[in-house]
């Protein structure tokens, strides 16, 4: 049995049961772990009575780690998150004893059985994935070469070394800024090749998380229902295991950025269409007033579009995108 965990506040809830619904599709036997950020995810996701979603609060958490109650006020909502990664591995590896975890993120989808990854590192105890930039986009130098979206963890010598290795390193600094060749949690990973070596497998299946950061190398397709990619250059074709939406963000009524990179119409057809309309039919479900749209508020409207635009910037100086992708990408929405 697989054993993931993940994490996620009320504005990414149904991100996050989409995440399960993916892997109910295609896992057999699985139990999905979940950090309820607020009241509301943990409330409405005991609501839904599923027997392989177990909850775990904040406050089941600090508990564990009181060192967390500290740690919150000093770091935004975003720094704390992603300091609560390597926490909540940890404390499911114990609290329940599991044999393994998986760390996945809320805003990842399967489309195939993540044990293809496994079958790759029977003989590691930790496993992680890159980034697999597309050349243009390259940001391996500040955000890191790792991403935090799919980690596998044994429970044992070897795989809680490096998961205290990272927990620690976590308390000590995380934060929203380049700092001394640290990023957040994810610069920490850099090196583990080498500092854990015989015991960390860096996964290079392409099929695993396609992003649009790294989609502009792949020919897509769909066959028999299955989902491939194919590199451009190799000709290697894999399939699809999952996909990270990273960023997508809907600023009115069925109205979405859908990336701060590159897409082609057929990586909207194909993988951004029909998730966002997944989104869509969990939320019609949810009892009226649950979640409030965040652009209906028009101060966190602003803010959530100015944070766009910033990120648009920041893209269009760092990679020098003409102004024609700039304005493709920033009116990209899907409106059904």
């Amino acid at each position: 049995m697989l054993n993931f965990i993940t994490l996620y506040d009320k504005n990414y809830m149904s991100r996050g049961i989409v995440l399960y619904e993916s892997l109910k599709k295609h896992c057999e036997d699985f139990t999905m772990y979940v950090l309820a950020m607020d009241d509301v995810v943990e409330s409405y996701l005991t609501s839904l009575g599923y027997d392989n979603l177990k909850i775990i609060t904040v406050a089941d958490i600090k508990e564990m780690y009181p060192v967390l109650v500290r740690l919150e006020k000093e770091r935004t909502r975003g720094e704390f998150s992603w300091t609560l990664s390597s926490f909540s591995i940890q404390y499911a590896l114990r609290k329940f004893n599991l044999d393994s975890c998986i760390y996945v993120d809320a805003d990842t989808c399967f489309y195939n059985n993540p044990e293809l990854l496994l079958k790759e590192c029977v003989e590691k105890s930790v496993l992680i994935t890159e980034h697999n930039y597309t050349p243009e986009y390259d940001q391996s130098a500040t955000s890191g070469k790792f991403c935090v979206q799919f980690m596998y963890f044994k429970n044992n010598s070897d795989g809680n070394k490096v998961l205290e290795y990272w927990r620690s390193k976590c308390e000590e600094w995380c934060y929203n800024r380049m700092e001394d060749g640290k990023f957040g949690d994810q610069k920490y990973l850099d090196d583990w090749e080498s500092r854990f070596e015989g015991i960390v497998y860096n996964c290079r299946n392409i099929g695993c998380g396609v992003a649009p950061w790294n989609i502009q190398k792949y020919d897509i397709s769909v066959e028999g229902g299955t989902y491939f990619v194919m590199e451009r250059v190799t000709k290697i074709k894999k399939p699809v295991i999952f996909f990270h939406y990273h960023a997508l963000l809907e600023i009115a009524e069925k109205k979405w950025v859908l990336s701060q990179y590159r897409l082609t119409e057929n990586d909207k057809k194909l993988f951004f269409e029909p998730y966002i309309k997944k989104l869509y039919k969990i939320e019609e479900s949810y009892p009226a007033g649950l979640v409030e749209k965040a652009y209906r508020n028009p101060y966190k409207a602003h803010f959530k579009m100015l944070r766009c635009v910033f990120g648009y910037l920041k893209r269009f100086k760092q990679f020098k995108e003409n102004r024609f992708l700039w304005k493709r990408n920033i009116f990209s929405f899907i409106e059904d």
